[in-house]
């Protein structure tokens, strides 16, 4: 995969997210396969959608930004993100109600016949106003 197919799935990813979220699950394969080694937890496409919709329930305003794209090799790339939003409530994954949420993703994805196949997503909250870690 060249940079310029991995800029037009990124696009797509971003797009769909941001103004089409009931056609995101589109984007990904039937046998969609996502892992996410920090946490040790594994998705399947429908898994993947549930957790995307109860963070799309309590942040309804979010959006995603895509901060990079990184061609890889074969029919992978990587993408680097940043969704925000504002939690209303009913998921504490996200703090008290009204609380800002930011949540940064490096996404590995493998494309097969235009669709997500597999993914390798490292994702965190980012330190409240850049804070630095000593």
């Amino acid at each position: 995969m060249d940079i310029e197919e991995a800029s037009q799935m990124a696009r797509r990813h971003e797009e769909a997210y941001n103004g089409d979220f009931e056609h995101y699950i589109d984007l990904y394969a039937d046998n969609f396969e996502a892992y996410r080694p920090v946490q040790g937890i594994t998705h399947d496409r429908a898994a993947m959608y549930e957790l995307e919709q109860r963070a799309t329930a309590a942040c309804p305003d979010r959006r995603t930004t895509v901060l990079k794209v990184m061609a890889a090799e074969g029919d992978w790339f990587g993408i680097e993100e940043l969704w925000t939003g504002t939690n209303v409530g009913g998921d504490e994954r996200f703090g008290p109600k009204d609380t800002k949420v930011a949540v940064y993703a490096f996404t590995m994805y493998e494309v097969t016949g235009g669709k997500f196949s597999q993914g390798v997503a490292w994702t965190g909250r980012p330190n409240p106003a850049g804070s630095r870690q000593p």
